[in-house]
């Protein structure tokens, strides 16, 4: 981790630096004496940490903390270091990460540096969930479109929530798409049947031996007709076959 130092005491810096040498994922890469050097400093280094004094010539650490925190976009752990206690609650409601008393402890040094790289590694975990996340996110809207051939090389990509049933057509003998915004049906290829249909996704239930729809499109069965919800309410020719009825019943829970 790239580290920063800003202090205003040498002395305090060196001692600090020579202890920070005992851990081999802390790099020092710079320090400063005062606020405006290390603004210089963190723009030019993009430290991953910064051990920061309370007491400052121009301007308090503490108040510095929100400083570090902007032109780092939030990365950078800021550690505050000082003789004095009560800077401490002050130093953690501007955000720092911990606090320290000076002279530094080696015991309390390693407790912060332990409680650090905890939290590094807590974080490149939640980086690496958020990714799977989108990963898993994008693979689950693939998965609600299917890609429909309207000729022998053109396709055309549907949602599955766009698709309000398959019709099968006995003149051309073949099945149709009744797709959301789509003027006509969309023709399918002579090899597809109802059971290819019915494994495209659980939504998609069979009412007769020409019809399959979109179960999340029905909204009523009266007299034997399926009612579907808009922009399929013009529909008004779906019948349920008696042999699919208990079926189709058995998707719901009945009251």
């Amino acid at each position: 981790m790239k580290t920063i130092i800003i202090d205003d005491e040498i002395l305090s810096i060196e001692t600090l630096s020579r202890m920070l040498l005992e851990y081999d994922d802390i790099e020092v890469v710079g320090s400063a004496c005062n606020t405006t050097v290390a603004e210089g400093l963190i723009k030019a280094a993009s430290p991953d940490l910064v051990f920061l004094d309370v007491e400052l010539p121009g301007k308090s650490g503490v108040d510095f903390i929100r400083e570090v925190k902007r032109l780092t976009q939030g990365r950078c752990r800021v550690v505050m270091y000082t003789g004095h206690k009560d800077s401490m609650l002050s130093s953690f409601r501007n955000e720092a990460f911990d606090f320290l008393l000076k002279p530094v402890d080696r015991n309390e040094l390693s407790a912060v540096i332990q409680r650090l790289r905890l939290h590094v590694e807590s974080s490149s975990h939640e980086v690496s969930d958020n990714h799977s996340a989108d990963i898993n996110s994008t693979v689950r809207r693939e998965r609600e479109k299917l890609i429909f051939n309207t000729n022998s090389s053109d396709f055309r990509v549907v949602s599955i929530a766009d698709i309000g049933l398959f019709c099968y057509n006995s003149d051309q003998r073949i099945w149709e798409v009744v797709v959301s915004g789509c003027e006509e049906p969309i023709r399918l290829k002579r090899n597809v049947n109802y059971e290819t249909l019915l494994a495209l996704d659980p939504c998609f239930v069979q009412v007769s031996q020409r019809l399959v729809i979109n179960i999340n499109c029905l909204m009523e069965v009266c007299d034997n007709v399926c009612r579907l919800y808009p922009p399929f309410d013009h529909i008004n020719n779906v019948k349920v076959a008696r042999l699919y009825r208990k079926k189709l019943i058995s998707r719901f829970n009945t009251i």
